[in-house]
């Protein structure tokens, strides 16, 4: 078991975060199936998916934190946001929310993909993004449900990567 009291970057951790994380279902997350890369990135479309829970107040409703093993749903956030649009919508009190509010980017981070567009790294930016919720305590409908749903879509968008931005 992962021995969270000694570890130095969570020293800033109150107990009872500390404890819960010691507990806490980690999960071995070995891919059962895995594939090469095989067009290059300035020839791929690129999606986001990220666990920050970010949402846009105008659209999308709160992520539920009441839900017991956590909200599994997702918001889709559009390429074109105004990034200060965003919103920390994350229950976790077990890291500091305020670089993510002061910097929604660094949750989603949808300006700096634009800019290696520009520059021609990545071909392109898809048009749509998505955001999870972490703090997933009880993963099974996110597995079942929510994940297959969210890969339809890359799919029908022609996705060829993700970028993973886990918080």
């Amino acid at each position: 078991m992962l021995d969270i009291f000694r570890i130095k970057k969570l020293s800033h951790l109150s107990f009872v975060d500390k404890s819960a994380l010691s507990i806490y279902p980690w999960k071995d997350c070995k891919p059962g199936k895995t594939s090469s890369v095989t067009l290059p990135l300035f020839e791929s479309n690129i999606a986001i998916v990220s666990s920050a829970g970010m949402y846009v107040r105008e659209l999308h409703d709160t992520f539920d934190h009441t839900i017991k093993g956590g909200d599994c749903s997702y918001r889709v956030i559009q390429r074109n946001i105004e990034i200060d649009q965003l919103i920390d919508g994350h229950r976790s009190r077990s890291f500091d929310h305020s670089g993510i509010k002061k910097n929604p980017s660094t949750g989603m981070p949808i300006p700096q993909l634009k800019s290696l567009v520009e520059e021609g790294f990545i071909g392109s930016l898809n048009h749509r993004h998505f955001s999870l919720m972490g703090s997933i305590l009880a993963p099974l409908r996110l597995i079942k449900y929510t994940i297959p749903e969210i890969v339809e879509k890359l799919v029908r968008d022609k996705v060829n990567a993700v970028l993973l931005v886990p918080v």
